[in-house]
């Protein structure tokens, strides 16, 4: 399942759309998600944050422009290279993750219209 089915229209609308179907979800529209598979009964089995429009590039060891795509190295404030963000958990695990990372202070303020969150669903 890629995501719960009753899960707002606009916040799909709102979303970033993988090639393979993916969602990735606002910063903002993440309680409503997980309000959603709780609704729906849909198991989430971990999250990870994405930078949107972007390809990782080798060659300069973080992502680079490339519209449709998605990257998981986010640069964040303190270190040279991008940083995964990759969690495991139910769907009260995961809002308890989500509400411990404090985006405005860790990704660099140029990435943060970037960001979206990427769920994994039980299928």
């Amino acid at each position: 399942m890629l995501y719960p089915p009753s899960l707002d229209r606009a916040v799909r609308m709102r979303a970033f759309h993988a090639p393979n179907g993916e969602l990735g979800i606002h910063p903002e529209d993440v309680t409503t998600f997980l309000a959603a598979c709780r609704k729906d009964r849909a198991e989430v089995l971990g999250w990870e944050l994405w930078v949107i429009d972007h390809a990782w590039g080798d060659h300069i060891n973080g992502p680079v422009k490339a519209p449709g795509t998605w990257c998981g190295g986010i640069p964040i404030n303190g270190n040279k290279l991008p940083v995964v963000f990759s969690f495991c958990g139910d769907v009260d695990e995961t809002e308890r993750q989500f509400q411990s990372v404090d985006l405005q202070a860790e990704v660099l303020p140029d990435w943060l219209p970037h960001v979206r969150v990427n769920f994994t669903l039980a299928d």
